[in-house]
């Protein structure tokens, strides 16, 4: 009966978050056109965009997939770059498809490596490096972001939201160096929200110490590699977004465009729509609108780039899982010969 009404109570709360994001995303989208962006201007404008530009941005999404296999390769020891393809585009489809879909996601990933002769171990160690130097980039880049507006004059001496920046900042090296093994400062904040939540049986401390057992063995050894990946990942998304900007008339400096980009990428973390829909397009546009780009161009681009980055990952990842799902097939039939 209790676990009945706990259960009840996780899916009265998911339901409330949803909600929640949904009016947070109908009242910014409403603010939007407030600002100046017209929807109907923008939607015009992309569906002129010629099908040269349409291959251009594909063959660069397509490319910062392929950059960003060496960070799955190196967080799990004999997974081909064919194979980390297929895990990035189907956990990711999945995902897309539904709210806080990211769990389905990890468990088609699951299968997918148990069936290539890996072991529950190595998954788990896989999705703990992997997310950590991924969220990691994510809570650092606004820092980054934040600094270079600071630098370049388009932002007061003291923004008030670099506070917000530096500590994301602070809690993406806290990230970092706990998977390098100095896990302690982690750890401490980890018993001290137990202890603020009043949950101190739940065993939060003991599952991240758990977690975190073993992989930083695996990320001295392939730090370089997972480092290299996911700046070349961040690097060539950048480009992505400033070629959406530029094919609809847009241009920005590239504080600008770093900051729009940061936003679109932390704003991903909160999920609690799929893929964070609503939420990275409008933050994303209100950063920039914020810092003096034009409000309907900046809606077209940010509408284009999330056209690449999140809409079509949904049919890719889906011939991605059917290619793996025949491939499986056709492996079970031939073990018994």
């Amino acid at each position: 009966m209790e676990r009945t009404a706990t259960s009840r109570r996780g899916r009265l709360r998911r339901l409330g978050l949803l909600l929640a994001a949904v009016l947070v995303v109908m009242w910014a989208a409403h603010h939007l056109g407030a600002a100046g962006a017209s929807w109907t201007a923008a939607w015009a404008t992309i569906s002129e965009v010629g099908r040269w530009w349409l291959l251009l941005l594909g063959a660069v999404w397509l490319l910062g997939l392929w950059v960003h296999t060496f960070v799955l390769d190196a967080s799990l020891p004999g997974l081909t770059h064919g194979r980390a393809l297929t895990l990035n585009l189907s956990g990711s489809a999945i995902a897309n498809l539904l709210p806080l879909g990211g769990v389905a996601g990890t468990v088609l990933n699951l299968t997918m490596i148990r069936g290539w002769g890996h072991t529950n171990r190595d998954f788990a160690r896989f999705v703990v490096v992997s997310k950590v130097w991924d969220v990691a980039a994510r809570l650092t880049l606004p820092a980054v972001a934040a600094v270079l507006l600071t630098v370049t004059g388009r932002l007061g001496p003291w923004p008030p939201w670099l506070g917000l920046t530096t500590l994301a900042a602070a809690a993406g090296a806290l990230l970092t160096a706990a998977s390098l093994g100095r896990a302690r400062p982690l750890l401490r904040l980890v018993t001290a929200a137990e202890r603020i939540a009043r949950r101190s049986g739940t065993g939060w401390t003991s599952a991240a110490g758990a977690l975190l057992d073993g992989v930083d063995h695996l990320v001295r050894r392939r730090w370089r590699a997972l480092t290299a990946g996911m700046a070349g990942y961040c690097v060539l998304e950048g480009v992505l977004l400033w070629l959406c900007l530029t094919v609809v008339g847009v241009s920005v400096p590239v504080p600008v465009l770093l900051a729009g980009l940061a936003a679109a990428r932390a704003l991903t973390l909160a999920a609690v729509t799929p893929g964070g829909t609503g939420l990275v397009e409008t933050g994303a546009v209100a950063v920039l609108i914020g810092l003096g780009t034009d409000a309907t161009g900046a809606l077209a681009g940010v509408l284009l780039f999330r056209a690449f980055v999140f809409a079509a990952e949904i049919p890719v990842g889906g011939i991605a899982i059917l290619l793996w799902l025949a491939t499986r097939r056709r492996r079970d039939h031939a073990a018994p010969s």
